[in-house]
């Protein structure tokens, strides 16, 4: 009875484990001083590793209007920019179009419900201004909240996050008192996903194979005992 007792509460603090709410993984990479998507290599770097976890998500560059399954509150889409690189610009390759925010905050809102998102900044001069911060409602009703890095004279950045399985129905980008472009959205379900439900087993299959485990060793004692 000892034995059953202890392999199914072994099994059941794992299952447990699997599906606590975790942390969201951030992928972030920042340039300074940067004039151009070409400046930015930390920051392509880290949009790199970013979509090849998450996968394929939904893309946005400002390039045409906003889709249907996306709302962006905050902000407005421009041609060039009111003062230069250091207010940000366009990261599309070939492509023209960016969104400036003048301070305040821009908020993404999803149609469908998403657990990845990253983008592009630039204009950033975070030793001057309070810390930005990217911020959204994750499904267990818990506010997450992560500081953008440091980035300098300019700088640039990506920025972007995955929280397995969530569903994430809005993220507000606070941008403070900085003058900011932000381009080449990437948001969606991630295709890579460990916490995916499916993968943990359910409590009435943990409770037949503790029983199985069970079974086994008395199996095994009897046949010991038959043996001497």
């Amino acid at each position: 009875m000892k034995m059953k007792l202890k392999v199914i509460a072994t099994l059941s603090l794992s299952v447990m484990g699997l599906s606590a709410n975790a942390v969201p993984v951030t992928y972030l990479g920042t340039d300074d001083s940067v004039a151009s998507l070409a400046d930015m290599v930390n920051s392509q770097a880290a949009a790199s590793n970013f979509l090849s976890v998450a996968g394929n998500l939904n893309v946005f560059d400002f390039e045409a209007p906003v889709p249907s399954n996306l709302t962006i509150s905050g902000g407005s889409t421009v041609n060039g920019s009111s003062c230069g690189a250091l207010c940000g610009f366009n990261t599309t390759v070939g492509g023209a179009l960016h969104r400036e925010v003048f301070g305040g905050s821009v908020t993404f809102s999803f149609a469908d419900p998403v657990d990845a998102f990253g983008f592009y900044v630039n204009g950033l001069q975070t030793d001057l201004v309070p810390q930005q911060t990217i911020e959204y409602v994750d499904g267990s009703s818990a506010t997450q909240i992560i500081n953008f890095p440091t980035a300098l004279g300019g700088g640039g950045a990506f920025v972007g996050f995955i929280d397995f399985g969530q569903l994430i129905s809005s993220v507000t980008f606070n941008a403070t008192n900085d003058i900011l472009g932000f381009d080449d959205l990437r948001f969606g379900r991630s295709e890579n996903n460990p916490g995916d439900p499916v993968s943990v087993p359910e409590p009435g299959s943990i409770a037949l194979l503790g029983l199985g485990l069970l079974g086994l060793g008395i199996a095994r004692r009897r046949k010991s005992d038959n043996s001497v």
